[in-house]
């Protein structure tokens, strides 16, 4: 008996340090909570801009009378909160740190995987008009944000073996739109037969407005997808082959336009390193091998890379990372951006989005900028309107680059060659090109288009350049 009594007074000693255990841990969550509401009203400590998505965060929203009766306001509240939360990005690193210790990390899907338009071999209006009847199909790219580059929303994790050719043959896992094999991220391509066509027809129309007052080249350039996956594994995926879309595009277009065909010079160098591994851009390297084939086309002779003084900027975490949940494999394998400086000049002038010109270099020192900014150091990034003026050429030769951000890797190769080059980023520039030919007595117009530019939208802005 007073065994028993000695037990139930233990088992009652137990139950009161529970308790008081579990009153010590609701008001620690208590204000824990009550912390992270003070510190979400700090309204000074609310960042406006995500360096890491390279985008502008919501705004407070205004209220209207309409909006606050249908809940539209209180909704778009909700919405500004939670993106303006202070140190935001802090958090979000920790909250996919908890989860890789959970083992989420590998298995993440933001989106499915689709499928890519038949690729035709030649181009016909009907193909357009059978296009247009297809509804509800995932392959179209043309509702990605006005840059391309940067609308990155869907994600997947997976691992893979990298071949001796630098090509990845086993099937890794494959649950979304942003891929990631061992610790190289890749985004899915989808081939859109409308806005190919409509590339088509606006490269033509360019060639035609400018016959015999300048030479029109267009350089479709492959993303890493392409160049650096398994066609087999591609195909799993529901994929569009690169090389039969460059192949369309190219074949279909004019005899006075200069196509210049850089995917299988890159095929054969995918053992190097052409792409970087967490941003979706080319490497200098990369953009090297299709000046090579530019020149090659032209009939110049391209200057050899040991020609250059060369820059290297490390530890580059880019666009992958940012829009693939912050995968702890991409960060813990940074990139190194390697840069040739042109010999005639590294000066330049750009105009920015605010209409503001600044005096800038071909290329900068990217060593002081921010993880995930360091590609700007061609050419000051992405701008309305850039300038090179080269004072070692009198000769008089000048081009224009039609780009969007892949061309800002290859524009510095082209120095060398031209007493003027002028570069144009049809996403924020404003103006006519056949006019600014004419007024600037420009030779070469050089379309650069990375696969996943050759969307309706982009092509759009560059058709609004040629009315």
């Amino acid at each position: 008996m007073e065994v028993s009594k000695k037990r139930q007074m233990r088992l009652e000693r137990q139950r009161q340090r529970y308790r008081k255990y579990l009153r010590i841990e609701i008001q620690v969550f208590r204000r824990v909570l009550i912390l992270l509401c003070l510190l979400g009203l700090l309204i000074p400590l609310r960042p406006e801009q995500s360096k890491l998505e390279k985008r502008d965060l919501e705004q407070f929203p205004s209220p209207t009378v309409q909006g606050i009766l249908k809940g539209n306001f209180f909704e778009d509240v909700s919405t500004w909160y939670a993106d303006t939360f202070p140190f935001r990005e802090k958090l979000l690193t920790a909250n996919a740190a908890v989860e890789r210790l959970y083992g989420l990390g590998r298995q993440q899907i933001h989106g499915n995987v689709g499928t890519g338009d038949e690729i035709p071999t030649e181009y016909t209006e009907a193909d357009t008009q059978k296009k247009n009847q297809k509804k509800g199909k995932a392959s179209d790219k043309a509702a990605k944000d006005k840059d391309s580059d940067t609308d990155l929303e869907e994600t997947v994790v997976a691992q893979g073996d990298e071949g001796e050719d630098g090509m990845l043959h086993e099937v890794p896992e494959s649950v979304g739109t942003i891929y990631i094999a061992q610790d190289r991220a890749f985004e899915l391509y989808y081939f859109a037969l409308e806005s190919a066509n409509r590339y088509i027809k606006m490269i033509n129309n360019a060639a035609q407005l400018l016959d015999g007052k300048a030479v029109v080249y267009d350089i479709p350039v492959p993303t890493s997808i392409g160049i650096y996956l398994d066609k087999g594994i591609q195909e799993s995926l529901g994929c569009s082959d690169q090389s039969q879309a460059f192949d369309y595009i190219l074949n279909n277009l004019d005899s006075r336009v200069r196509g210049v065909k850089v995917f299988d010079t890159l095929l054969t160098h995918n053992g190097e390193y052409l792409y970087f591994r967490t941003d979706h851009h080319w490497t200098a390297d990369g953009a090297y091998y299709a000046y090579e084939r530019f020149c090659k086309e032209k009939g110049i002779l391209a200057n050899s890379r040991d020609d250059f003084e060369i820059r290297e900027f490390d530890d580059f975490v880019g666009s992958f990372y940012s829009f693939g949940n912050q995968a702890a494999v991409l960060a813990e394998n940074p990139d190194i951006i390697t840069a040739y400086t042109p010999k005639g000049t590294n000066a330049m002038t750009y105009t920015d989005r605010d209409g503001m010109t600044w005096e800038w270099e071909v290329v900068a020192d990217g060593s002081s900028y921010d993880r995930g900014s360091k590609y700007s150091c061609f050419i000051g990034g992405d701008n309305p309107y850039s300038i090179i003026q080269n004072p070692e050429l009198q000769d008089g030769s000048s081009c224009v680059v039609i780009k969007e951000s892949y061309g800002n890797a290859f524009v510095p190769f082209l120095v060398d060659h031209y007493q003027t080059v002028h570069v144009v980023d049809y996403r924020y520039f404003v103006g006519n090109i056949p006019e600014f030919v004419a007024q600037n007595n420009v030779q070469d117009v050089i379309f650069v288009n990375n696969a996943d530019a050759i969307s309706e939208a982009a092509v759009g802005y560059m058709e609004g350049l040629f009315q």
